[in-house]
């Protein structure tokens, strides 16, 4: 992809913006691809990775190692905000794609335990959890630093439907997943899948991911960055005096591409003044999660309640009722399947209505009030109806995704205006991590705990009492937001700085 011009001069040409978002959501597609790849292949990689005659002791080993990587999700969100306030968006998505693509492919060529012809015994699954803990590291960087990114370089009037776009690429890497995986499983045999076939799609995933990395290497940086950076070097630097000798490398301007004119000037004379001046800039603004706990942790707390209900709402219908689908319900895989696939269209409608909603002047906390409370009480339909038929799990799921996918979109692009530029990506990835990655992956845990305390003829009712208890987490965020910053309770005006 070419540089296109510059970002605050708002005119790209809805081709180049569509490389930016597509470039940008490149990594998001892999994350959401990776992650229910191994879901929708858990009966083939149990058998590969942890073979056992007890199943209980072969699911509960295959889902510690899959919780891994939503452990290291909060702390690669730290590092690679810290990457993405103070080095650069790009920079910082450069490298979580870097990663994920070496971890993907190492996954990919792993030996298995016990099946021929690569054996490698106990080795084989510890690799597998290491792999999957760099695999964590990395998502945790990744879809907040291409939602900063998108936000931070669109045009104000387009950057609703931009970030829902972006985050779009989440529907994508999950359709994506379950249909090779349909392909595989239908077209060879069990056999060749122990063998081969479950290798496929990560290394289908880590060609993609390399694609990306060579593509988001020539991505420009957003202005509100530069110039914000720019303001905390000289901030840092007065009175004081640069080692004039050193040289700046050809690649250090990299960064400023599609900057406007003037700020990239200054940028560039910025860094001309010396490695000391960056040094001392560094050492007085502090670490950019420090520097968010200090004077923002009150954002942090109510930013994830407010995103509380979103978080478990979607991983509840993903992956606790498509196995609940099989399970209780006894619906056969590639119905359990297409429920799945068929919802997640309205899902993404949803995302790109509410986009457009915000960019229309639609109020993020009473907005998000709306949905919470309209969809825990869709909730309660969903789970009580989708076993009395399949036309009923078909529509049920669909109807429920189309709001979970609007309150989607509304926790993303306007929870960008708690956080100040240079505090930003880490602020925003870390709760977007910890609310998707802790509350949404310990969701299923939550129902299935619950359901085993409600008498049989209540069961059902276990995860809508879950996301009713989370709603109301979320109203008290919505509340605790408008006091603590009330312009969140206005029309979105399209200024992050």
């Amino acid at each position: 992809m070419g540089s296109p011009a510059s970002p605050t001069e708002g005119k790209l040409t809805h081709a180049q913006w569509a490389q930016v978002v597509i470039v940008a959501g490149i990594g998001t597609v892999l994350e959401w691809f990776d992650f229910y790849v191994y879901i929708a292949l858990n009966s083939t990689l149990e058998k590969v990775f942890f073979p056992t005659k007890d199943p209980t002791v072969q699911a509960l080993s295959y889902w510690a190692v899959y919780a891994l990587a939503f452990v290291m999700r909060p702390l690669g969100a730290i590092i690679f905000g810290h990457i993405g306030d103070t080095y650069g968006r790009n920079r910082c998505l450069l490298v979580s794609i870097l990663i994920m693509a070496a971890s993907t492919a190492c996954i990919g060529v792993l030996p298995t335990f016990n099946v021929p012809p690569y054996q490698a015994g106990m080795a084989a699954p510890v690799l597998l959890a290491v792999l999957r803990l760099l695999q964590g590291l990395a998502m945790g960087g990744e879809f907040g630093s291409a939602v900063i990114y998108v936000s931070e370089l669109a045009h104000p009037s387009k950057r609703g439907k931009l970030v829902a776009l972006l985050q779009t690429s989440v529907n994508c890497g999950m359709i994506l997943a379950t249909l090779l995986a349909m392909l595989l499983q239908r077209t060879i045999s069990e056999d060749a899948m122990l063998a081969w076939g479950w290798r496929v799609p990560f290394l289908c995933a880590f060609a993609t991911a390399l694609l990306g990395a060579a593509l988001r290497r020539r991505m420009p940086e957003p202005h509100t960055f530069l110039e914000a950076a720019r303001k905390a070097r000289e901030a840092a630097a007065a009175g004081g005096e640069g080692d004039l000798d050193v040289e700046v490398a050809e690649g250090d301007a990299g960064s400023e591409k599609g900057a406007a004119p003037a700020a990239a000037a200054a940028a560039a004379a910025a860094a001309k003044r010396g490695a000391l001046e960056r040094l001392q800039s560094n050492a007085n603004v502090r670490t950019p999660i420090l520097r968010v706990v200090r004077n923002n942790s009150l954002g942090l707390l109510f930013h994830l309640c407010f995103m509380a209900w979103v978080s478990a709402a979607f991983y509840t219908t993903v992956s606790w009722l498509a196995k609940e689908l099989r399970t209780t319900h006894k619906y056969a895989l590639l119905d359990t399947q297409g429920v799945m696939i068929v919802s997640l269209i309205p899902n993404a409608v949803g995302l790109l209505l509410l986009g457009a909603a915000i960019d229309a002047g639609a109020p993020a906390l009473a907005t998000n009030a709306v949905l919470v409370a309209i969809g825990s009480g869709l909730g309660f339909a969903l789970f009580m109806g989708v076993g009395k038929s399949l036309a009923a799990a078909y529509g049920l799921t669909c109807m429920f995704h189309l709001f979970v996918g609007a309150a989607m979109a509304n926790v993303a692009l306007p929870c960008t205006r708690i956080y100040e530029p240079l505090q930003r990506t880490t602020g925003f990835s870390l709760v977007y991590n910890t609310g998707y990655g802790v509350i949404g992956g310990l969701s299923p845990l939550a129902v299935a705990a619950i359901k085993t305390g409600l008498p049989a003829a209540h069961a059902a009712l276990a995860p809508a009492l879950w996301l009713l208890s989370l709603g109301a987490v979320s109203l008290v965020g919505c509340g605790a937001l408008a006091l603590y910053m009330p312009r969140l309770a206005k029309p979105f005006v399209g200024k992050l700085d």
